[in-house]
Parts: structure tokens; C-alpha cells; sequence
């Protein structure tokens, strides 16, 4: 009986497995990422721009698998990740999403975007993603018992 307890608390884990959509033009840190996600057990989804990431979240919803968190870089020509994360937000108010910026958390003293529920300076570390997704997958560590 213990075993099977400890099975269940472990899947009330937040970092099981999600699915997670990671959008960067950077293809390094783009790859880096979606290893480092993939490492935790999560399954992932990359776009190389803030076009092709809400393509994809798009097409995910409509086959019947919505992510459960968008992670998006900010600064991307054209489409940016405020772009992404405006979209993800009107689609879907409950997928949580993560944004990454090359210029610091507090993005030049302004508060937290619109349709942002974290900010992570890149590149972030493994334990700073971990609280990220956990925090806006509206999963923790507690969820089950």
C-alpha cells in the first residue's frame, strides 16, 4: 500500500510531465532549452518565431492537446513574445506563460507584461525554470496528497 501511496503523491508532482511549447529564434538556445526541458520529462514543442509558436499552439488546441505552459523569448522580429503571450492569453486565459528576456526581469523598471505570468532572464537556470513552471501550470509540489 505504501508503494502505490508514494506513486500517487508522486504524480501530484508539478514537474511529472507537462506540455510545454518553447518559442525562440535563437537555435542554440532554442535547442539548450528544449533539452533542458525534455531532461525534466516534460513534452516538448519548439517554433523558431512568435508566428510559428502561435501556429503551434493553435494547431495543439484544436487537435485536442493544448500545452500547459508557452514559454516565449521576448525580443523576436516581427512577432514578438508580447505577441505570443497576447494570443496564448485570448485563446487559452489558463495556459500559463513564461517569458524570457535577455534585458533583465524587470524589463527596464516596467512591470510584469500583459498576458505574462513570469519573467526569467536568459539564459535561465534549471531550478529558476522549475519554479516558473511549476508556478504558472497552477501545479506544486502539494497539489495531491
Amino acid at each position: 500500500a505504501v508503494e502505490t501511496d508514494e506513486a500517487v503523491v508522486e504524480e501530484g508532482v508539478a514537474l511529472d510531465s507537462l506540455r510545454v511549447l518553447y518559442v525562440d529564434d535563437e537555435p542554440m538556445v532554442r535547442r539548450a532549452m528544449a533539452e533542458m526541458l525534455k531532461d525534466d520529462g516534460h513534452v516538448i514543442e519548439v517554433a523558431d518565431s512568435g508566428m510559428a509558436g502561435i501556429e503551434a499552439f493553435r494547431s495543439a488546441r484544436a487537435r485536442g492537446e493544448p500545452f500547459d505552459v508557452v514559454i516565449t523569448d521576448l525580443g523576436m522580429p516581427y512577432v514578438s513574445g508580447r505577441d505570443v503571450a497576447r494570443v496564448v492569453k485570448q485563446d487559452a486565459p489558463t495556459t500559463g506563460v513564461v517569458l524570457l528576456t535577455g534585458w533583465g526581469t524587470t524589463l527596464g523598471g516596467r512591470e510584469i507584461p500583459p498576458n505574462v505570468d513570469w519573467i526569467l532572464s536568459k539564459p535561465p537556470r534549471v531550478e529558476e525554470l522549475r519554479h516558473a513552471i511549476a508556478s504558472v501550470s497552477g501545479n506544486h509540489l502539494h497539489a495531491r496528497k
